[in-house]
């Protein structure tokens, strides 16, 4: 495995199939040194925790399985944060981040928004874009803005995931805000996401990249074939993946 870790995963507790347990156990199984649970904040409708006490049950479990000594792999609590708005709101108040090692932030479909104009001026006008150009457009300019409003306004965020998945956006300036925001951009093997055309993008740009799985099914934890084949095909410098094992 030449990757250290896997930074972003799920379990039950959100959208994933497998239980904590499974992710460590498939982690250790891969050869990971480290992983992270990274469940979904609470305001994105089906795929997020019933609510922020959740974080601190994960907490608990995570500490007993670190002390227990019986797994090589070290687990670290995070969160997968859904930006809100365009004011770049996110859905964890600071006393849950607070707790986290890391936190990932990303734009997610049904997600409640931070006001009652961010319901046009976002989520409408994304199922607005397939009328043409000009929505397309505005689409993607009300997905940069929330973006990198987060990036600027969230300093705890660690990881942007994803970019530009659900919501289409413009990469270069959402990789300009990573990297005057010191945020990792996140090549998704689950999804794999972005393609090869955005990562070179965002590759010119001089971002950091950091490779995850987002395993939803113990299978898929600590798969990131996707990000070596991206990382050959593009030449990336190996010391711009953050989590490549040196």
């Amino acid at each position: 495995m030449p990757f250290y870790g896997d930074y972003h995963t799920h379990s039950r507790y959100s959208d994933g199939r497998q239980d904590i347990l499974d992710i460590v156990q498939a982690a250790e199984h891969k050869g990971l040194h480290e992983v992270a649970i990274t469940e979904h904040g609470p305001l994105a409708a089906v795929i997020g925790v019933k609510n922020t006490d959740i974080y601190q049950d994960i907490h608990e479990q995570i500490d007993a399985i670190n002390r227990s000594e019986v797994y090589a792999v070290q687990i670290l609590l995070g969160a997968e944060a859904n930006i809100r708005g365009l004011d770049g709101s996110i859905d964890l108040p600071e006393e849950s981040i607070r707790n986290f090692d890391l936190l990932i932030a990303g734009l997610h479909p049904f997600t409640w928004p931070s006001s009652a104009s961010d319901i046009g001026r976002l989520w409408i006008q994304n199922y607005l874009r397939y009328l043409g150009r000009s929505q397309r457009e505005k689409a993607i300019n009300a997905n940069t803005k929330a973006t990198v409003e987060c990036l600027y306004t969230n300093q705890e965020v660690d990881i942007l995931s994803h970019p530009g998945l659900f919501y289409e956006v413009d990469v270069e300036e959402v990789a300009r805000a990573c990297v005057k925001n010191n945020v990792l951009f996140e090549i998704n093997c689950g999804h794999e996401h972005p393609d090869i055309s955005d990562i070179m993008k965002a590759d010119q740009v001089g971002v950091e990249f950091i490779v995850n799985s987002d395993a939803h099914f113990p299978e898929s934890v600590g798969n990131l074939n996707y990000g070596l084949e991206i990382m050959n095909k593009c030449k990336i410098s190996l010391d711009r993946i953050n989590n490549w094992l040196e």
